[in-house]
């Protein structure tokens, strides 16, 4: 009986033992699987934080990248303008936002990733309307080069014309203008004879042919003399004897006026010494018709 139970309890303590060893063998598994699980777990969450840190690095590059290709949009455009910098004003926000966010919150970074696109789209859009305006300056730059040389096309005919009517004018003038021809100068007596005595000069008598000129101003001409004594001075009857000549108010001795109506005409100008002694040598004589000189011619008194 004895014998029956010790091997009863040996078979219970044999039983204990084995249960003992398959709970631990069994503890043993479990502990090594949750400890397979949770390195597998702290690989996956180092190599998750690893992803969302070169994805928050990434996009700050990006950021910076985008924020360089705007600053080099330039137009001439005031709104566009305005609006380019308007953006660039978000970049920076954004980046100081990214910049500011944990490298763990990968839902933040997914937002600011779809901003970014928003922020590029934007730039497209903007670059294709500066190519617009390019395109469209392009061209209104050239079509101002064509009006431009039209321009200046048009101001060197009309310097020709201008000059060419200034040169015709020119010619008019100097074609209307009154000549004379065949200018003499004869002493007379008081009874109207020729002499070239001194003593016995009375007056001095000046002729010239007017030429015919269809295109001068016709109507009423006065004709002017000048005579110079031998001393060089003129001589006049009176001092208020005054014309025009260049703007200037010049002495004349004797004047005659007729109707010049474009035919040649001669005529004579008397100068009258009256009761003054007649000095012996050369006198100069000078003929003026609308302020300018006619002829010249001499006489010599003994």
């Amino acid at each position: 009986m004895e014998e029956t139970a010790n091997t009863t309890n040996k078979n219970k303590t044999t039983t204990i033992l084995k249960v003992i060893t398959g709970i631990l063998c069994v503890a043993v598994i479990v502990l090594g699987a949750l400890l397979y699980l949770e390195s597998k777990n702290k690989k996956e969450t180092v190599v998750s934080l690893t992803n969302v840190t070169n994805d928050k690095e990434n996009l700050i590059n990006e950021l910076n990248v985008l924020k360089q290709e705007y600053s080099t949009l330039q137009t001439n455009n005031d709104s566009i303008n305005m609006a380019l910098l308007q953006e660039q004003e978000k970049i920076e926000l954004l980046l100081e936002k990214v910049k500011k966010t944990e490298a763990g919150n990968l839902q933040k970074i997914r937002t600011y990733e779809k901003e970014l696109g928003t922020l590029r789209s934007i730039m497209k859009n903007y670059i294709g309307q500066i190519d617009s305006l390019s395109t469209v300056n392009q061209q209104l730059v050239s079509e101002n080069i064509q009006i431009k040389e039209q321009v200046q096309e048009i101001t060197r005919k009309h310097d020709e014309v201008s000059q060419q009517a200034e040169e015709l004018t020119t010619k008019v003038q100097e074609g209307s203008v009154i000549k004379a021809r065949g200018m003499t100068v004869q002493g007379m007596t008081k009874k109207d004879k020729d002499t070239n005595r001194a003593s016995r000069t009375g007056h001095i008598k000046t002729c010239i042919t007017l030429i015919e000129n269809s295109i001068a101003q016709h109507g009423m001409k006065t004709v002017y003399i000048r005579v110079k004594g031998p001393d060089g001075i003129v001589l006049t009857t009176n001092e208020n004897n005054l014309f025009d000549v260049g703007g200037e108010q010049i002495i004349f001795s004797a004047a005659r006026e007729i109707d010049y109506q474009g035919a040649e005409i001669e005529l004579c100008v008397f100068y009258s010494f009256g009761d003054v002694k007649v000095a012996k040598g050369v006198y100069d004589v000078t003929a003026y018709l609308d302020g300018k000189s006619i002829g010249t011619s001499q006489l010599r008194l003994k």
